[in-house]
């Protein structure tokens, strides 16, 4: 991972489920500890250009998993909680956020007021691999298909 876009092809997404990941919606984001165990924890989330963009405080326990192993799985809820999508993918994309434009962004999507503690993040975006439903386009689950190995 570099501080440049990720350009390899991303998975693509049915206009359902972007209709779905364009609401703000609870999501929970796992990523990879250093000895090999996942670790989760809830987080809010945008879509920006065909990738989930994210924000973390810069001394965040994820951002050392997220700099070790950019490969993340999210999984947002509807209201009812058998309605939901994973996603898995990898940061593409990261940068230091002192001023907080994207924890702010995220909270006036989630709340509709700036964030108000003001404590240096970092954010990254997160290119799509794979995705999973549950419920949404179904009955029951649906696969992206494979476009390729990471």
């Amino acid at each position: 991972m570099s501080d440049r876009a990720d350009t390899r092809p991303e998975a693509d997404l049915p206009s359902q489920l972007v209709g779905f990941l364009e609401q703000p919606r609870v999501a929970v984001i796992g990523t990879v500890r250093r000895d090999g165990t996942p670790a989760t924890t809830a987080c809010w989330y945008d879509l920006q250009d065909g990738r989930l963009l994210i924000t973390m405080y810069a001394d965040a326990h994820r951002l050392p998993n997220i700099r070790h192993n950019p490969h993340v799985a999210l999984t947002i809820l509807g209201e009812d909680p058998y309605q939901h999508v994973s996603l898995s993918g990898r940061v593409a994309e990261m940068w230091e956020d002192p001023d907080l434009k994207v924890m702010d962004r995220l909270s006036m999507r989630y709340t509709g007021e700036p964030w108000p503690e003001r404590k240096p993040c970092v954010s990254a975006l997160v290119a799509i691999d794979r995705w999973h439903t549950y419920g949404l386009l179904s009955e029951s689950s649906d696969y992206s298909p494979a476009k390729r190995s990471s």
